[in-house]
């Protein structure tokens, strides 16, 4: 065992002699955004329908992801991740889990169950999106993150997510 002062990448470049280094805005005093989205999952929908709640650039870092929903009848996995947007001509899935896996809504949630580190390894709490997808660089680009139903349940339902992130 050993005593350690170990310092966070904030906290390491603060301390920096001169020339000082400056942490980027999208780890220490950034411009923190919130989005909002809603969708309805209707009882007819199948297994691998696909909910876009919110759209954000490839440069945020996602502070925290919370979702609120109705009860789902049923509707006990869904996969929380990010897709192409549909403008792109593609809408295609880039990472349908990345965030969150087997989401249960079949009792529903009415307080906010965050999620943000359900996939994510808080190792990785500082870095963006094109990082935590393993991309060389920023490309620039949005993604939406989606809700990826594996068992839709036979249950009609509204379900919320409230993204805090920073650029």
């Amino acid at each position: 065992m050993s005593i350690v002062n170990t310092k966070s990448t904030a906290i390491t470049n603060a301390d920096e002699t001169q020339p000082r280094a400056y942490t980027q805005s999208w780890i220490e005093r950034g411009d923190a955004k919130i989005a909002v989205g809603k969708v309805e999952v209707a009882a007819a929908d199948d297994d691998t329908s696909v909910y876009r709640l919110v759209r954000i650039s490839s440069g945020a870092r996602v502070h925290k992801i919370e979702l609120l929903s109705d009860a789902i009848a049923g509707g006990t996995d869904y996969n929380l991740g990010l897709y192409k947007p549909a403008y792109t001509g593609q809408g295609a899935v880039v990472d349908d889990n990345l965030f969150g896996d087997a989401l249960d809504f079949s009792s529903g949630n009415t307080v906010p169950v965050e999620v943000t580190f359900d996939q994510t390894d808080i190792a990785d709490i500082e870095k963006r999106v094109w990082e935590l997808l393993g991309l060389a660089a920023d490309p620039h680009t949005e993604y939406d993150i989606c809700l990826t139903a594996v068992t839709a349940g036979t249950g009609a339902g509204t379900i919320a997510m409230r993204v805090e992130f920073v650029l």
